[in-house]
């Protein structure tokens, strides 16, 4: 997949190609066909908030539909429509 990825606070972010693992337990996986960055994403961008892990995916709002299921997900299947917030 490609993200937009925070390496360092105040500088660009830059669109790296990642891999991503299975779904672990109670995890999903969601193909964002929309995404936001929210308010609490800028303030670590900017470096207003600190003491956060980097690099770091932006991002984390949005929509989409899950691609795969972990285990015991129940209320949700591949091919499902999303919201995260």
């Amino acid at each position: 997949m490609q993200a937009a990825v925070l390496f360092e606070p105040g500088k660009p972010l830059e669109v790296e190609d990642l891999d991503l693992a299975s779904p672990q337990e109670d995890e999903v996986v969601v193909g964002m066909v929309a995404s936001g960055v929210c308010h609490s994403c800028l303030h670590t961008a900017d470096g207003s908030w600190t003491g956060f892990p980097m690099p770091m995916v932006l991002g984390d709002e949005g929509a989409g539909v899950v691609e795969e299921v972990g285990a015991n997900v129940k209320h949700l299947k591949p091919g499902d429509h999303v919201i995260l917030s």
